[in-house]
């Protein structure tokens, strides 16, 4: 399906100046809608979200600033891109809208190439931060399904708990399942309403049944259908080596889009996996009723629940691998924004662009590529291949993390102070390195909320590369403590819990150790050691 054209609002008093960029954009491949009035501009918001706002700040009534005050105050529209393009250029104006939540700054006249790239950036990068919050949510669901499901062993009861799961995490007015009888035909479709009940007449489970048999899965649209809650729908079989016992059914009024498929997929599996489980549980209670005369027939029952346990570990692991891309995707994406952000300011002061800046945005930009093509290599069952390694002077990588983190550290007002010796070499792979290194810089900066000072000192101790980073933060608990380098623990709101345990498993791989040392309201002292290079300090 082609991706929907972006829509963008533009509001201006000036129905000239509104025309000129609504041609502007149109000419463009967008959709524009305009908005004369602030009043006006809030109305059309409510009926449709664009993915950007080009918000004038001069108009009667209503000005631009609070239309955007807000908007930012309402959680449906707070995250929606807004761009100020305006005549007021005084640098408080500026600081003013930016504080309000403005997401840049453009002031009149505007020359549209400028206008049409900054747009275009906003919401490229609006998007991205919506796809890896909605894959994060997907990744945390499926984990939750599974945990869910584990737990249940009654057939009837985990049917009910799979429908009460579906239309919990996905749209629609009708969850169902319909189990596969002995002979692998159709037995009584159950199911569970958001409201109402379903109507017996107007699903027709055969078609179904017949496409799914087919092709595993099965996605439908009926606009004539009787009853407008069956007019969207989904199908997924319901799997164990290769055969099928039963199907699920998603049923609503609006359109799935390839997001609801994908979860709705990942569903189908681990209720494939946790309907095999609880059959196998009851088939071992009817056995062990008659455990002499079932003896054999029991033991074979065993072995194959126990292979169901393997696969569904390994499936857990997919889902922990996965979470684990999506987060190195996210380290490298985060100085990209921020580097991308400060040359808008360049931009706006009329200072040049730094070509270090350029260098530093291009090379998280290839970070991330590589990323994706070693999860394509997994993904298409290459040989797993270790990361490269080389000989790489300690300083010179964290120098160029630092780089990269430093404006961003002097806008929360916290100080660095580095003490590099030069001369440590490690054999290592620089992307993984790269990666500890910023995690660790990152959450110092998270424990520094009021300002500090990151100290950063890398020396030689007995053949071994010693690092500390140390912050003057709020310190870790000791109860918390423990459990730091687990996986999907985080005491942040905002955090995924992965960040110390790649960071950890990463030093390990390189032969090296981790230590955390913290006290509350102390700050933080972490510890990495690296074996040295020794061929390269002592050439002896």
């Amino acid at each position: 399906m082609a991706e929907k054209q972006p829509l963008v609002l533009v509001v201006d008093d000036h129905y000239p100046a509104a025309e000129m960029v609504s041609r502007l954009f149109m000419g463009n491949q967008y959709r524009v809608i305009c908005a004369y009035n602030g009043e006006d501009a809030l109305r059309q918001i409510a009926q449709t979200v664009p993915d950007l706002i080009l918000l004038d700040v001069m108009m009667p009534g209503m000005s631009g600033f609070e239309v955007l005050e807000k908007l930012r105050q309402d959680a449906s529209t707070a995250n929606i891109p807004a761009i100020m393009v305006t005549a007021k250029d005084a640098p408080a104006d500026i600081e003013y809208g930016l504080n309000l939540g403005a997401d840049d700054y453009l002031t009149k006249p505007v020359e549209p190439r400028e206008l049409l790239a900054r747009a275009r950036s906003k919401i490229e990068a609006h998007r991205l931060r919506q796809a890896l919050q909605r894959r994060t949510r997907d990744l945390e669901s499926l984990l939750y399904v599974g945990e869910q499901l584990n737990n249940q062993r009654h057939v009837q009861e985990l049917h009910h708990l799979i429908m009460q799961l579906m239309l919990a995490l996905l749209p629609g007015d009708f969850a169902c399942i319909l189990p596969l009888d002995e002979a692998r035909q159709p037995a009584q479709l159950q199911h569970l309403a958001r409201s109402g009940t379903l109507p017996d007449t107007t699903l027709e489970i055969s078609p179904i049944f017949e496409a799914v048999q087919q092709q595993s899965w099965l996605q439908w649209t009926d606009e004539n259908a009787s009853d407008p809650r069956l007019a969207h729908g989904m199908a997924v079989a319901l799997q164990y080596d290769e055969q099928m016992t039963g199907i699920l059914l998603m049923c609503g009024p609006e359109p799935y889009d390839a997001h609801h498929v994908r979860l709705f997929q990942g569903i189908g599996r681990q209720a494939s996996l946790a309907a095999r489980n609880a059959e196998l549980y009851e088939i071992q209670v009817r056995y062990a009723e008659n455990l002499e005369a079932m003896v054999a027939e029991r033991t074979r029952e065993l072995q194959s629940a126990q292979e169901l346990l393997i696969r569904s570990e390994k499936l857990a692991s997919i889902g922990r691998l996965a979470a684990g891309i999506a987060h190195e995707i996210n380290n490298p994406l985060q100085p990209i924004l921020v580097i991308m952000e400060l040359m808008v300011e360049d931009i706006q002061s009329g200072a040049p662009i730094a070509l270090h800046d350029v260098q530093e945005t291009l090379a998280s930009a290839r970070r991330i590529k590589r990323t994706v093509e070693r999860l394509l290599q997994f993904t298409r069952k290459r040989d797993q291949k270790a990361p490269d390694m080389e000989l790489l002077p300690i300083a010179a990588v964290l120098d160029n993390v630092i780089a990269l983190s430093s404006k961003y550290f002097e806008q929360e007002g916290i100080g660095l102070k580095t003490e590099l010796d030069p001369a440590l070499h490690v054999y290592g792979n620089r992307d993984q390195l790269e990666q500890v290194f910023l995690n660790l810089m990152l959450n110092a900066r998270a424990a520094m909320q009021r300002g500090g000072l990151l100290t950063i000192h890398a020396y030689l101790h007995q053949e071994r590369n010693i690092i500390l980073f140390q912050d003057t933060g709020t310190g870790i608990a000791p109860e918390v403590m423990s459990r730091i380098f687990e996986p999907f623990f985080t005491t942040r709101d905002n955090g995924n819990g992965l960040g110390l345990f790649i960071s950890h498993e990463i030093i390990q791989n390189h032969n090296g150790a981790i230590y955390v040392e913290s006290q509350p309201g102390q700050g933080t002292l972490i510890t990495i050691v690296l074996p040295a290079a020794m061929d390269v300090i002592d050439p002896r």
